[in-house]
């Protein structure tokens, strides 16, 4: 796959989600299959996910750094996956998932569809 198939890949997923209402997207290619793609999102109820990808889909999708930072309408945190390197007492390190106040959880690498679909829950149980 190329990189640019697969920033096309996470627009149409954001496109495809109904609770999107803006967007600010921002690709950076390194390479043919290399590259970086960020953004934040924003919703219909006011909350916000900042995201940061880096991959490499050369022969499989190999992410090397993500972050999905999800906040509610007054900033705080609903949850975030990353895999940052420091909890090492975590069963998935260095996958993990803050909830809330910063409580921290075993969590697999979610792929960013599944990310869309835990916030369009979200939504839909708010509502």
């Amino acid at each position: 796959m190329l990189i640019s198939e697969y920033f096309q890949k996470i627009e149409s997923q954001i496109a495809d989600c109904i609770y999107i209402i803006e967007t600010s997207l921002v690709k950076d290619k390194r390479s043919l299959h290399i590259g970086i793609i960020e953004g934040e999102l924003f919703f219909i109820d006011e909350s916000r996910l900042h995201f940061i990808e880096f991959v490499n889909v050369k022969e499989t999708i190999e992410v090397y750094k993500y972050s999905y930072h999800y906040q509610d309408r007054n900033s705080d945190l609903i949850f975030r996956y990353d895999m940052a390197p420091h909890h090492r007492e975590i069963k998935t390190f260095p996958h993990h998932k803050h909830i809330h106040s910063n409580n921290v959880i075993e969590a697999s690498a979610p792929a960013f569809a599944q990310v869309l679909d835990e916030i369009g829950d979200l939504i839909e149980q708010s509502t």
